[in-house]
C-alpha cells in the first residue's frame, strides 16, 4: 500500500455511521439543518436544481446518502437509468427505494464499491451524468489522495457528459460556532475527514482529468462540474 493511501478500515469508518436507524433521521438533519444553518448551501434552493440542471439518460451516482436528491430531480430530466454507488447497502437499499417510488419508469441498479478504487465496471460502460455529492468530506486520505475518485471516474463518463459533485470544505473557510463544533466531533468520530481539505486541491484533481472544470463555493460548500474527459492515462496518486 503507498504511503498515505487509507486502508479498508478506514475507508469504512464514514460508511458505518449509516444504520437503517440512522437513515430516517438524515434527511431532516443534514439535509435541512446542518446544509441550511451549518453548511450554508441549502437543500432544495442550491443543490437540488444543480443536480438537476445536470441529470441525463444515464446517470452514476456515487455515495448516495437516502436518495432524496436523484429522486427530487427526476422530473422533467428525461433520466432512464440511475446506477448508484455506495460502500454501505442501506444506503443503496434505502436511495432505490426511494428513487423508485418517485418515478417507476427509471431503472435503478445498485453497486457496492469503494469510490478510492477502480469502479467494478466494464470499461466500456459510460454514463451521461455523474456525481459525487457530499462524498470526498467522508473519504479519509488527504485533499490530494481523494482526487483519484475522478481518476476512477473519468473512464465511465461519456465524452459529451457532464461531471458534478459537492463537498463540505476544511478549515480554509469561515465557521459559524454550530460548524465548527460539528466539524470536530465528525472528524474526531470519523465521520468526516477533512479539515485540511481544499478547494485548490479538487480542482487540480479535476483538471487533471477533465478539459473543461469550474469550481466555487457555496457557504462553506465546494461545487464543482467538469466536461470533456481527457485522454491522457490516469496517474498514480500517493
Amino acid at each position: 500500500m503507498a504511503e498515505n493511501q487509507p486502508n479498508d478500515k478506514a475507508v469504512k469508518v464514514g460508511a458505518r455511521v449509516y444504520t437503517p436507524l440512522m437513515l430516517p433521521a438524515y434527511d431532516f438533519w443534514v439535509l435541512w439543518i446542518s446544509n441550511k444553518f451549518v453548511w450554508k448551501c441549502p437543500t432544495d434552493e442550491v443543490q437540488v436544481p444543480f443536480f438537476q440542471s445536470a441529470l441525463s439518460r444515464t446517470h452514476l451516482d456515487i455515495g448516495v446518502g437516502t436518495g432524496y436528491i436523484p429522486a427530487k430531480a427526476l422530473d422533467p430530466s428525461g433520466c432512464q437509468e440511475i446506477t448508484l454507488v455506495d460502500l454501505n447497502q442501506n444506503t443503496l437499499s434505502t436511495a432505490k427505494a426511494r428513487i423508485e417510488s418517485a418515478n417507476s419508469t427509471v431503472k435503478v441498479k445498485t453497486l457496492l464499491a469503494n469510490a478510492l478504487e477502480p469502479l467494478p465496471l466494464p470499461e466500456s460502460e459510460k454514463f451521461d451524468s455523474i456525481s459525487l455529492c457530499y462524498l470526498l468530506h467522508c473519504l479519509p486520505g488527504s485533499p490530494d489522495s481523494k482526487t483519484r475518485v475522478f481518476d476512477h471516474v473519468k473512464p465511465h463518463l461519456a465524452r459529451d457528459g457532464i461531471l458534478i459533485g459537492w463537498t463540505i470544505l476544511g478549515k480554509e473557510t469561515p465557521m459559524n460556532c454550530f460548524a465548527r463544533v460539528l466539524m470536530r466531533s465528525y472528524n474526531k468520530i470519523g465521520i468526516f475527514s477533512n479539515w485540511d481539505d481544499n478547494l485548490a486541491a479538487f480542482e487540480q484533481g479535476l483538471k487533471r482529468n477533465f478539459e473543461e472544470v469550474e469550481v466555487w463555493t457555496a457557504g462553506r460548500v465546494c461545487m464543482f462540474k467538469a466536461r470533456n474527459p481527457l485522454d491522457s492515462p490516469i496517474q498514480a496518486r500517493s
